[in-house]
């Protein structure tokens, strides 16, 4: 295989990308973890706890961000370990591929499966968010409306996540891996999430795996500066490169324009975690 062909999306990846969406999106951890939401949003109703715009804007953002983006870890590492595990026959009977593609195939399932949801989850708040209000009797119950610029991250979170699936499939394929890896994003990221003072985010939780939004003692936020928010999507985008490209060097072929992907990579993450705290 020549270097021009090696670093090709072939059709065959595309194809398998398709096929790897679909795997990803009926996998049954998404279904089971939502589970969670629904038990949540079932409390909220019965205790009518805020105004029904608050209660859905704030069921759908947790959604994203307890169930949605930490199952997505889970789906793309079990859909990208069978995929090497044994042939995946719709795509690979006809066209074989080799490693390097079979990798671009699962990446390409995250975008195209797990990402949309996301996208979807991020349109549906934005229209929410013009219902709900921060004005409520209980502060844990505010909602404060973002832009569609900010919304954003949540697509970029989920794609984070998938991606880090997939890395640890290829690098760490072994048992109790994959549960240790969600506990400790999980929890890592509650841990950058203290409590705060006056509305006022504290810096560690810019570092965190999800939008700033939040703090553990008042809930939701006020809007930072909209170019603050767009350095943490950067972070974000960042740190989901880094576990795509670390996923592909554990294939064979040609690495140059990887290492150069990782430096860059490496680079524009370290810059944009720096000034989202400016």
């Amino acid at each position: 295989m020549s270097v021009r062909k090696a670093r090709q999306v072939t059709p065959a990846a595309r194809r398998l990308g398709a096929v790897e969406a679909r795997r990803m999106l009926r996998h049954p951890a998404y279904p089971m973890a939502m589970l969670y939401i629904v038990a949540f949003g079932t409390a909220m109703v019965v205790n009518d706890e805020g105004a029904p715009a608050n209660q859905a804007y704030l069921i759908v953002m947790l959604s994203v961000l307890l169930v949605y983006a930490p199952a997505t870890i889970v789906v793309a590492n079990r859909v990208a370990a069978a995929t090497f595990r044994s042939r995946v026959r719709e795509p690979l009977d006809a066209v074989p591929v080799d490693e390097r593609q079979r990798t671009v195939g699962a990446i390409l399932g995250v975008l195209r499966g797990p990402v949309l949801v996301g996208c979807a989850a991020a349109a549906l708040l934005l229209v929410l968010d013009g219902y709900a209000t921060p004005y409520t009797a209980v502060r844990n119950d505010a909602v404060y409306p973002r832009t569609a610029w900010e919304y954003l991250q949540l697509p970029a979170l989920v794609l984070g996540a998938g991606l880090l699936g997939i890395a640890v499939a290829r690098w760490l394929p072994w048992p109790g891996v994959l549960p240790l890896t969600v506990l400790v994003v999980g929890f890592g990221t509650i841990a950058m999430y203290p409590v705060t003072v006056a509305d006022s985010v504290h810096a560690s939780a810019w570092y965190a795996l999800w939008p700033a939004w939040f703090a553990l003692d008042v809930g939701m936020l006020p809007r930072k500066p909209l170019d603050q928010e767009m350095w943490h999507l950067a972070y974000l985008l960042g740190l989901g490169a880094l576990a795509g490209v670390a996923s592909l060097l554990h294939t064979r072929g040609p690495r140059r324009t990887l290492c150069i992907a990782v430096a860059v990579a490496v680079l524009v993450t370290a810059a944009a975690g720096w000034l989202q705290t400016r």
